[in-house]
């Protein structure tokens, strides 16, 4: 659908993501038109090609670099602000506005027609992607720990032998236990599934491994058989897209997805992987701190980075990895890679990374980094209150997420008035896909829920002032009775640390857990 065919009032809808996207890139029409590579965010663009991107804050100083000079409004929500609210407030009242069916989920939808009331919302249909045929491959059992057989058999008894359309590519890879590693970023297969009481279908336009039970079809062939099933069939309306939606004759919505709920509660199996996976996560970042001098550029550092953690065993990143220097640092999710900002002695360098192993579920981590052994106060006493919430968040037993949140922001809270803020949620759910829910550690009481064992999440403080500096120490731990055990074990940054700043029972749990990184390296083969 093109701009300059509308008419006054009306408007279109960019989407950050399509149908079977799993980040922004070049055929995703926001990043195409804004130029924003944000990993989140939405706009809309009127027949004049004026945009207004919305974004959260972890984007307002990205959103601003990344497309000065165009015809484009940024909106900062805070977080209290949905972009439902915020969009509200900028159309005008009677204006249309076109959303694309198939990147649009239906829950989303739900909400323009409920809040949009005094605006005309028409669903416009969105090339489908082209085809690009992948290696998809088994999970080995020993990672996996349960076949897709069974994991499909205690779903089917979890939702009563229903019929179930699942949307969620995360969802479908991890019932069939199959993964790919060719596109960047991600280990999902790109497949949806329908499982009725007498079949098991799953659509894909690649080559999907033999699998006993399973129908394999290409994505056009969803709209026929969708249509032919007449009974009810659950779906989740989080996940599927509008488009999807509209095929199945009578859908019925899960209170939760059955699937994700499993999902993120891993079993030994899979915690047994992810602490071989976090071992090499962790050699891959001491061989980076290893080569880290003055004079390399950012772009350089993340590329020493990045080849580390292939060497390290890794098959790809897990996500855009964001690697910022001092002052670049200050934007949450910096990805540019300046290739003329050079480490000095004193800069700091932000590190947020992870990669996929052989089970595809994604790791992640984030330290900072000292160039040289002389910090600045200010930065050593940002980076001691930052490690001070995460000490704290860690060290406290808490059995539900929202506490967690806050203490963290009771602990960071007296920085606002430097205007040093803490703009993002603790911390998320950890599996296939790097951000997964549940859990969510978010101020949001919506998300409030008692944790489960074996439940694999981070805790990532942070504080950040634009213009200067941001600091986040990431880790990413596992429930289990009642207390959280890490699977990241990287020390912190001694000479960033002010010792002062922490009383005697943080200090002792510094000492233990530098203690804890030291035996590690010593046993993880690096």
């Amino acid at each position: 659908m093109n701009f300059k065919n509308l008419k006054d009032n009306e408007y279109i809808l960019l989407k950050s993501k399509g149908d079977l996207t799993f980040e922004h890139n070049k055929n995703t029409p926001l990043f195409n038109i804004t130029g924003f590579s944000g990993t989140a965010g939405e706009a809309v663009i009127d027949k004049k090609g004026k945009i207004a991107l919305f974004v959260d804050p972890r984007y307002h100083i990205q959103a601003e670099s990344e497309t000065k000079g165009r015809n484009i409004t940024v909106i900062k929500m805070d977080m209290k602000t949905s972009f439902i609210g915020a969009i509200e407030k900028y159309l005008p009242e009677k204006s249309t506005l076109y959303i694309p069916s198939k990147s649009t989920r239906y829950s989303i939808f739900k909400l323009f027609k409920k809040n949009l009331t005094k605006i005309n919302i028409i669903p416009y249909n969105t090339e489908d992607e082209p085809p690009l045929q992948v290696k998809i491959e088994n999970v080995p059992p020993e990672i996996s720990g349960i076949s897709f057989d069974k994991k499909i058999e205690k779903l089917k008894k979890q939702i009563k032998e229903q019929n179930i359309f699942i949307s969620s590519m995360e969802d479908v890879s991890y019932l069939l236990n199959l993964r790919s590693y060719d596109e960047a970023n991600t280990s999902v297969i790109k497949a949806k599934m329908l499982i009725l009481n007498n079949e098991i279908i799953v659509f894909s336009n690649d080559k999907l491994p033999a699998l006993k039970g399973i129908k394999p079809y290409p994505f056009n062939k969803i709209k026929s058989i969708l249509s032919k099933t007449d009974e009810p069939v659950l779906i989740d309306e989080n996940t599927i897209s509008l488009n999807d939606f509209n095929l199945i004759k009578t859908p019925k919505a899960l209170r939760q997805n059955p699937v994700a709920q499993m999902a993120s509660v891993k079993n030994k199996a899979e915690i047994n992987h992810y602490k071989e996976a976090f071992k090499k996560l962790d050699c891959a970042l001491y061989a980076f701190k290893s080569r880290i001098k003055a004079g390399l550029s950012e772009f350089k550092l993340k590329e020493i980075f990045e080849e580390e953690l292939i060497k390290a065993g890794a098959k790809c990143t897990s996500f855009k990895t964001i690697l910022a220097i001092s002052e670049n640092s200050s934007s949450i999710h910096y990805s540019s890679y300046d290739k003329k900002r050079i480490l000095k002695e004193g800069d700091t360098i932000l590190l947020d990374c992870g990669g996929y192993y052989e089970g595809g579920y994604a790791t992640d981590i984030t330290r900072v980094f000292l160039c040289g052994n002389k910090a600045k106060d200010k930065v050593k006493e940002i980076y001691t209150a930052v490690l001070k919430a995460q000490l704290n968040c860690y060290f406290t037993d808490f059995e539900t997420t929202k506490a967690h949140d806050d203490l963290a922001r009771k602990l960071l809270k007296k920085y606002e008035k430097e205007e040093f803020l803490f703009p993002h949620s603790l911390g998320h759910g950890v599996g296939i896909p790097v951000h997964q829910a549940p859990p969510a550690l978010t101020p949001n009481p919506k998300y409030d829920k008692k944790l489960k064992n074996n439940m694999v999440f981070t805790i990532e403080p942070g504080l950040y002032k634009e213009g200067e500096f941001g600091v986040r120490l990431e880790n990413t731990v596992y429930f289990k009775g009642g207390k959280k055990i890490t699977l990241s074990k990287f020390p912190y940054e001694e000479n960033l640390i002010n010792y002062d700043m922490l009383n005697k029972k943080e200090q002792k749990w510094l000492r233990n857990w530098q203690d804890m990184t030291k035996k590690n390296i010593e046993g993880a083969k690096c």
